[in-house]
């Protein structure tokens, strides 16, 4: 049983056709495992994370205006809540809240009080 040489050929033609495919895959692979590359790809996809997050949020914003109003102004009350507990309390600054409790200890009682 003899091989015709044509089918010899064409297999040949074939197996480096495959091999040139292989090597091209290969060399593609490398460049996208190169650094430069996976941190440009890794940018794109913080990139295109943020802003699928920001769509979002302005949606729910645009869809529930009253609650986003509610929830920002209750987190600017946390934030001021100890200026208007000082506020509410009377706390207010004067020159003599200042000073300290032994210099207002040393003030010479007025005249016409009592001893």
């Amino acid at each position: 049983m003899s091989a015709n040489p044509h089918d010899v050929i064409a297999a040949q033609e074939q197996v480096d056709a495959a091999r040139n495919r292989l090597f091209g895959t290969l060399a593609q692979v490398q460049d996208r495992l190169k650094p430069s590359h996976l941190a440009q790809d890794a940018i794109e996809s913080a990139a295109h994370g943020v802003g699928s997050i920001a769509r979002k949020g302005a949606e729910a914003v645009r869809s529930r205006p009253l609650a986003t109003a509610g929830f920002a102004g209750m987190i600017g009350l946390i934030m001021a809540r100890g200026w208007i507990g000082d506020i509410v309390r009377g706390r207010h600054e004067t020159p003599d809240a200042n000073r300290s409790s032994k210099e207002k200890a040393r003030r010479p009682a007025k005249k016409g009080s009592a001893k």
